[in-house]
């Protein structure tokens, strides 16, 4: 395996000798969803415990994208975390033009698309004697003509002087609405009066409401490191383990964007969950296009076929991407098993089916090319079958082509690697070693306990050791460890270098000694 950066931030050091913290597994999985939605903001990742959620932040289904699916489906199947990041290409922002004496104030919506319906109100009361202030309310409503308020923000006694102290400008600085645009107007915004008495205050709408922009391109879902968009703006999460890229209706997200996703999903120590292409219509086609793709990756799991509604529909489109669905179950398999190798046939909800029918013979098939099956089974369900991620087909892959295995390695590293985050900072206190090989030694006895790591010794399941560079002791330190997942004494062996300006890991074949006795 090749060397994988990671970044360490100098934190949380220990020179003064405090204990660093013990080493926890995350109780829930995590799944991050890209792509477009209906609204919400722009390359910003957010936290969603439930479909319902999902809807506040972004709306609901739209016939331009299957995120909005996924997500629904991870949380029907067992998910209970997901984070969602709005991408858009060539979206606009509407406009609400206020009169003012003969000029106007613009308000733009602070997130663009045709769904960000919003709408203005203005009064004086209370500051009738002060001829710059006013009272603003912005709403945002369901859709055009609506009288259900999703969202509301009021702004009293605001001033369009530049020396007041409730300046419109930045007052709206942190509005999650609007903000102001271009030279403001010399009076202040004409109030919205109703026009008979006793009527409610009317509300002025947008006069350039936003749009959509077109499809997205692989660039857009890669987006930029430096900017911080597309797949760089789940740097701001913490921890994903699951990422999914559902495909537009009517089109597939090229390789350009697999390498990229698959790239992320290694440093992040996540397993990326590809829908495959809309051509795959039978298993042959299937078993020809991925041998025809060359996609291979320890981090990449894939099923055929693609998944539809039973019932409602109306309500779904004929045929859905089976990614958020997959995530949902394994997520659900996580909180079942603890997301150690337990891995069997497990049925996903009982509202989809399969686009076409699988058999046994087929789903060997496919798994011998680390395609996972979904199964038909018997009263309706569907099963995902096969444990088995993209991995090349090859002896030594053996272990790491098993799904539940390669996605348990990727757990422990990511734990000792967030874990282990104060060493950098803390390498010329003497006693850094020894903290850390403790630290790393007591968080593998712990799985080995829970019964995660294979043998009953602590010297069968795992071994830890740590040492100082000769050159020069002060300037680096090796953490070198191995756990066994399946059978005891069998470890996958890897080192983490310490330096000041971070670290690196990366896999490394164990001696001899390490596989007989640790």
């Amino acid at each position: 395996m090749a060397v994988e950066p990671i970044a360490f931030p100098a934190e949380g050091g220990t020179p003064g000798g405090v204990r660093p913290q013990a080493i926890g597994l995350p109780e829930l999985t995590v799944a991050a969803f890209l792509g477009r939605t209906e609204r919400g903001p722009v390359d910003e990742p957010v936290a969603v415990e439930s479909f319902d959620e999902y809807r506040r932040a972004f709306g609901g289904h739209t016939p331009f994208s299957f995120v909005s699916y996924a997500v629904e489906h991870f949380f029907l199947n067992g998910g209970e975390r997901a984070v969602v990041v709005r991408l858009a290409n060539r979206a606009t922002r509407g406009v609400i033009e206020i009169p003012a004496e003969g000029d106007v104030m613009r308000l733009m919506a602070r997130r663009p698309g045709s769904r960000e319906c919003l709408r203005v109100s203005i009064d004086y009361d209370g500051v009738e004697q002060d001829a710059a202030r006013f009272n603003l309310v912005v709403q945002r409503v369901a859709k055009p003509g609506s009288q259900l308020v999703e969202d509301q923000e009021l702004y009293p006694a605001i001033s369009i002087d530049p020396d007041d102290r409730r300046f419109v400008v930045d007052a709206l600085q942190d509005s999650e609405l609007v903000r102001v645009v271009g030279p403001l107007p010399r009076a202040r915004p004409s109030a919205t009066r109703a026009k008979h008495p006793g009527q409610p205050i009317p509300y002025l709408d947008m006069s350039r409401p936003g749009t959509d922009g077109v499809e997205l391109t692989d660039y857009d879902v890669i987006g930029s490191n430096e900017e911080g968009t597309g797949l760089f703006a789940l740097d701001r999460v913490e921890r994903i383990d699951l990422l999914a890229l559902p495909p537009p209706p009517g089109r597939d997200l090229g390789n350009t964007a697999f390498l990229a996703a698959e790239r992320y999903c290694r440093r992040r120590r996540a397993m990326l969950v590809w829908d495959p292409p809309r051509a795959w219509r039978s298993t042959d086609a299937a078993v020809l296009g991925i041998r025809a793709a060359g996609l291979v990756s320890h981090n990449v799991l894939t099923c055929f076929p693609r998944l539809r509604p039973r019932a409602q529909f109306a309500r779904f489109p004929a045929e859905i991407p089976a990614s958020g669905a997959v995530a949902g179950l394994l997520a659900r398999m996580d909180r079942e098993n603890g997301g150690w190798p337990a891995h069997g046939a497990a049925q996903l909800k009982s509202s989809l089916t399969t686009i076409v029918d699988v058999g046994d013979g087929q789903a060997a098939l496919l798994r011998r090319f680390g395609v996972n099956a979904l199964v038909r089974a018997r009263g309706g369900g569907v099963m995902l079958t096969g444990n088995t991620c993209l991995a090349p087909q090859d002896a030594v892959a053996t272990l790491s082509r098993r799904l539940d295995t390669r996605r348990a390695t990727l757990r422990v590293l990511g734990a000792l690697e967030r874990g282990t985050r104060w060493v950098p900072s803390a390498l010329g206190a003497p006693e850094t070693i020894v903290q850390v090989e403790q630290q790393a030694y007591a968080f593998l006895r712990k799985l080995r306990e829970r019964g995660a790591l294979a043998g009953q010794r602590d010297d069968q399941a795992f071994f830890v050791r740590a040492s100082r560079s000769r050159a020069d002791e002060a300037s680096a330190l090796t953490l070198r460890f191995g756990f066994a997942l399946c059978t005891p004494g069998q470890f996958q062996t890897y080192e983490i270098l310490y330096r000041p300006d971070g670290a690196v890991t990366h896999a490394v074949p164990p001696l001899d000694t390490e596989q007989l006795a640790g």
